[in-house]
Parts: structure tokens; sequence; C-alpha cells
């Protein structure tokens, strides 16, 4: 049993366990390894090592599915974003010349104000977020028996309050849609 009280614990053989994983993921020395092959203590190490982390080996072969409509979510946000990159920026006067805004800033804007509205709207979580400097569509989940369509409504308001505070004049016009119901439970 190695002592385990400083950060890289020495064997008694005078190696590290550092050195023994090292040896482990990605090869090491020829030496070392010739070391390892007979030594009790790194043997018994290694042995040791190799038991913590089967349950980690083992998590690892489990295939996961990712959740329903992951893919196309982040395939729908990649999209928005690129998508608009094309567009015409917006363009704000200021102080001392004009501030120019690309689309997908306006997407990004977005998708921050709306993550940030819904921290006060439980049970509404944001699906995706498309658009560009005219308009944006925002995507949403509503839990089962919310009143959906108050909610969209209510959310829309607030991202278009938010959205004229950041972009003045120069806010896009804002769609909610519900893409997704979560189901009860």
């Amino acid at each position: 049993m190695t002592d385990r009280s400083s950060a890289d614990p020495t064997l008694p053989c005078g190696r590290t366990v550092v050195e023994l994983v090292a040896l482990q993921s990605d090869g090491g020395p020829p030496e070392l390894a010739a070391h390892v092959r007979e030594c009790r203590y790194c043997q018994a190490e290694l042995a040791e090592l190799d038991a913590a982390w089967a349950p980690v080996r083992r998590a690892a072969e489990v295939p996961v599915e990712p959740p329903h409509g992951l893919v196309e979510r982040a395939l729908t946000t990649v999209r928005g974003i690129r998508a608009g990159s094309g567009s015409t920026p917006v363009e704000l006067a200021q102080d001392g010349g004009t501030l120019r805004i690309l689309p997908q800033a306006v997407l990004l804007l977005t998708r921050r104000l709306c993550l940030e509205i819904l921290t006060g709207h439980p049970g509404v979580h944001l699906r995706g977020c498309t658009g560009d400097v005219d308009e944006v569509r925002v995507d949403l989940m509503v839990r089962y028996r919310l009143p959906a369509p108050v909610e969209a409504e209510r959310i829309r308001r607030e991202l278009t309050a938010a959205l004229r505070e950041a972009l003045g004049a120069a806010a896009p016009a804002v769609w909610i849609r519900i893409a997704d119901v979560e189901p009860p439970g």
C-alpha cells in the first residue's frame, strides 16, 4: 500500500505513482517498464490503480444515446448562426462613430438574454434560436400543463424589451415558437 500523504506518493522502491500512471497511459522509458516487470511494489500499485479505475472503464464502454432532439437543436443553432453571416450588420450611431453589429452577435445576444429571462419562467426551456438582424425565432420547450401561449407571449414581450434596451431601434422582431412540450412526471 502506498503512502498517499503527498501529491506524488513514492513507493518503497523509489518510483512514484505519477511515473506508473504515465507508463500506463502513454508508455515510458524502457528501463521503467523493465523495472515494473520485476518490482512487486510497482505491480501491487498498478493492480490497485487498475481496480480503482475499473468502474470508470466500464462506464465509458456503455453506449449513451443523446437526448431526443439534441443533435437537431445543435445543428439548428449552428445553421442559424452561420446563416446570418451573409446578412448586413446592424449599424448603431454613437458618439464618435457607428457601431456595426454582425448578425451572429445579434443571435448570440438574443440567446443570452433569453436564457436570463427564462430563469424567471420555471418549466420553460430554450430549444433553439435562429434568425438575423431583422428578426429572430426562439424555440421553446414548455412543461406540460403550463399555459404555453401565455408564457410564450410574456417571454416575447420581455425579450423584445431586453433587445430594444441593448440595440435600440435596431432590435430585431421576435417570434416565439413552442417547439416541444415536456411530458408530465
